[in-house]
């Protein structure tokens, strides 16, 4: 057996977190194994430790200490041959840290596709990332976009491994529509949309508040969107629902392990978002059979195929998002026959932890 070390801040029931989840749980842990490298606890450590992973805690705040840190402990653990970081700030010092210290297999990760960083900070970006892609050995993305988002020079050299998800857990169940529609009080025949995303600029509440609120005024009937997640600016939209007449129709759910369920629960999925590398909740969004109205930062590679996603600028006005939402509203598709197009998606993670379990087992030696 040979232990793989997954470096990432902390190691939270959120995107990034969630695909390195997926990925743990589908490979053969007999053959390979995970070990992780934070700085701080999380809410998955019992749940990775009871699954055979071992947590390393390493924090400093300063660069100089953080990285003179990751040299010890590199010295100390000779057992790691892969290091495979994912897209946080400190990921180039980490791989330099394990080039120096002769770990022959040092994995880039990127997961996100940011647009909308400041010039100043796009410029720090640009150079940060030159000497990341000197010290990796090896690069992988969940989308193009993302690629070239976090290393430019090496996209040709870049494997794209699509974020996968255990499709049959999100497949539509009716018992689970019926329970979760009735502890959050919702009637049978209420129109149900749904958000899953932290509450941070990136995915963009205030703008679909502002949604909402234009299609709370062509829709009388009875009407919910479920915003799952937490984060800074929650207080703030909490306001903006309140001043916006809309505090009876959005409910606040905060994290919840249930969320496959919840899909079950709506009618369609909302998605603004600013940038996304991928956008994992789009295709959980699709695998439960939800038409689902996302932004263009959404790249391309998030559609299952399968006639769900559908794609709008943020420039439109609030007015056409909501008269999507109340076209795609109109479409009858059974969600149940959708099984087999949904499964067969490239998005299956068997497959995916396959692809990559021969990886490590290739370069981990």
């Amino acid at each position: 057996m040979i232990r793989i070390l997954q470096v990432y801040p902390q190691m939270n029931n959120a995107g990034t977190e969630r695909v390195i989840l997926n990925l743990y749980e589908n490979i053969d842990t007999t053959q390979v194994q995970f070990d992780f490298l934070v700085e701080r606890s999380g809410e998955l450590d019992e749940k990775l430790i009871h699954m055979g992973g071992k947590i390393h805690y390493l924090y400093e705040k300063r660069d100089k200490t953080y990285y003179s840190a990751l040299l010890q402990f590199f010295s100390e653990h000779t057992e790691y041959k892969v290091v495979h970081t994912h897209t946080h700030e400190r990921m180039g010092l980490v791989l330099k840290a394990a080039q120096k210290c002769g770990v022959p297999c040092r994995i880039a990760h990127s997961h996100n596709a940011r647009n909308d960083l400041p010039k100043l900070a796009a410029f720090v970006k640009g150079i940060s990332s030159i000497p990341l892609e000197k010290a990796a050995t090896h690069f992988f993305a969940c989308s193009s976009n993302a690629a070239k988002w976090l290393f430019p020079h090496k996209v040709k050299e870049c494997n794209v491994l699509y974020n996968g998800i255990k499709l049959e857990d999100y497949l539509f169940k009716e018992e689970y529509r019926q329970k979760i529609r009735y502890s959050l009080e919702i009637p049978d025949d209420a129109f149900v949309m749904i958000h899953v995303g932290r509450f941070a600029k990136q995915k963009n509440h205030e703008y679909l508040v502002k949604i909402l609120e234009s299609y709370n005024k062509v829709d009388s009937s009875e009407w919910k969107m479920l915003l799952v997640g937490e984060g800074p600016v929650e207080r703030n939209i909490q306001t903006q629902v309140r001043e916006l007449g809309l505090a009876d129709h959005v409910l606040f759910l905060g994290n919840r392990a249930d969320v496959e369920k919840l899909y079950s629960a709506a009618d369609m999925f909302v998605f603004p978002s600013l940038h996304e590398g991928l956008g994992i909740v789009v295709i959980e969004a699709q695998a439960s059979g939800l038409p689902c109205i996302v932004s263009e930062a959404v790249p391309a590679e998030a559609d299952m195929e399968i006639g769900m996603l559908n794609s709008l600028c943020l420039q439109d006005s609030f007015d056409k998002w909501s008269d999507m939402i109340v076209r795609k509203k109109q479409d009858t598709v059974s969600r149940k026959s959708q099984k087999d197009a949904i499964m067969s998606s490239k998005y299956n993670i068997k497959r995916i932890a396959a692809q990559m379990q021969q990886f490590y087992l290739e370069n981990g030696r």
